[in-house]
């Protein structure tokens, strides 16, 4: 198991680091914050379909999880 450090970027923890397997994560995505809002990075996956939302692009995430 590898955990990969991320930047919370949900409201409440915003700027504390968040630690996600890397094998839970299968979709990463932008949505927008609010209707024509700017844009968050979300990861979905975990065994039960969870969300959580990162500081960091989806590209960056990518890297992350590639081992880049």
């Amino acid at each position: 198991m590898k955990m990969i450090k991320f930047n919370n970027a949900a409201e409440a923890h915003v700027g504390n680091p968040i630690y996600i397997n890397q094998d839970w994560i299968v979709a990463v995505f932008e949505a927008p914050s609010q209707p024509g809002g700017s844009l968050k990075t979300i990861i979905y996956g975990g065994p039960t379909g969870i969300t959580w939302e990162v500081a960091e692009s989806p590209s960056d995430v990518y890297k992350m999880v590639e081992g880049n």
